[in-house]
């Protein structure tokens, strides 16, 4: 482990997830549907360079793996419905789920004194007998950044229009239609080990993580610690133990991470059948264009991943861990990576899930 002085380590990923069938995040009609109905449900979709690629937004990924976390043990932070917004209970002290997503809270609450008691207005106005309000609005940018999730090769003509009724019922059948695609699906992420369980009190949108009295609270079993940039600026921090549990967690939520529409008549798993994962310094993500279509097959490019390895070895710190399941892309050899690399970065393979366990091991030593 490199002796940096300023340790902005982050753990990056990548996954590529094999889709059969799949509608997993639509969006409204489409001018493409078949039979000219209103009732259809197109996939949501980007385009580039003239061609048209399959899309699930970053916030069903997101959804997805949060909810993996509360079937795997997190007590998950209760949301709130507040005419037209909504919002969690913004306790990053009680709830993981709100340290690792983020937060914004804006609301405002009673002042108390010294005695406990609500401060009023007073005066002689006609509302001296109210209370005195305080902003208590607090905002989180969420440590765990993630991409959208997008075929690896465009779907062009290939998405299928499923043409479906309701029947079930007296008189004319109901029509609609739907959607579907077979294809590879590429995202990445990553993870700021520094900001999980570190929290700020700094009067600026992004940064009031806090209110003062969970400030205090976390000190009470935590510390105080500098800014990484501005030592003005101090942080209440969790102790580690709590810190790399909830990181070792959220990796390890990919194992059984479960999601998508239309899961009833188009069931597939979105569990990685590829991931790739390592501890960096420096928040750029390296591994961003390693999944590459060839023949009009997505494919791994071994030589993209190489050099990425080898261009950036001076901020790894931790090996690198790859995870493929077997069936999924049987012709690519990660051996002939672990022998062809030149970097002194080790290179460790195995099954999805083992490489998961294996690299979560790692987090004792980098989060500091």
């Amino acid at each position: 482990m490199s002796n940096d002085k300023i340790k902005n380590y982050f753990v990056h990923g990548a996954v590529l997830i094999d889709v059969d069938g799949g509608s997993l995040n639509n969006w409204g009609s489409d001018a493409t549907n078949t039979q000219g109905m209103d009732n259809t449900s197109a996939v949501k979709k980007v385009f580039k360079n003239g061609k048209m690629y399959a899309v699930v937004a970053g916030q069903a990924w997101r959804y997805w793996w949060r909810e993996s976390l509360g079937l795997n043990g997190w007590d998950l932070s209760p949301i709130t419905r507040d005419k037209k917004v909504a919002f969690t209970e913004a306790n990053p002290l009680k709830y993981a789920d709100d340290d690792i997503f983020g937060y914004m809270r804006a609301s405002k609450d009673e002042v108390i004194d010294k005695d406990g008691n609500v401060v009023l207005l007073g005066g002689k106005g006609k509302n001296r007998d109210k209370p005195k309000m305080v902003d208590v609005t607090v905002t989180r940018v969420s440590p765990l950044k993630n991409s959208i999730l997008t075929s690896v090769t465009p779907i062009d003509k290939k998405a299928l229009n499923e043409f479906s009724t309701m029947a079930r019922h007296d008189g004319d059948a109901v029509p609609y239609e739907k959607q579907s695609y077979s294809t590879v699906l590429k995202g990445m992420f990553s993870l700021d080990l520094d900001q999980v369980g570190t929290f700020t009190r700094v009067n600026r949108s992004g940064f009031k993580n806090v209110t003062d009295i969970i400030y205090h609270k976390v000190l009470e079993n935590g510390t105080e610690v500098e800014d990484l940039i501005n030592s003005n600026i101090k942080r209440a921090r969790l102790e580690n133990s709590i810190r790399v549990k909830r990181a070792k967690e959220t990796i390890l939520a990919l194992k059984t991470i479960a999601g998508g529409a239309k899961r009833t008549t188009n069931y597939v798993s979105v569990k990685p059948d590829f991931i790739i994962l390592a501890v960096l310094k420096g928040g750029n993500n390296i591994f961003d264009n390693i999944a590459v279509e060839e023949s009009g097959r997505a494919t791994l490019s071994i030589e993209a991943l190489k050099e990425a390895i080898e261009d950036n070895q001076e901020y790894f710190r931790s090996g690198v861990y790859i995870g493929k399941a077997t069936g999924f892309m049987d012709d690519i050899s990660l051996n002939i990576l672990k022998s062809e690399t030149s970097s002194t970065v080790d290179i460790y393979t195995g099954t999805v899930n083992k490489m998961i366990d294996e690299f979560t091991k790692t987090l004792d030593t980098v989060i500091v």
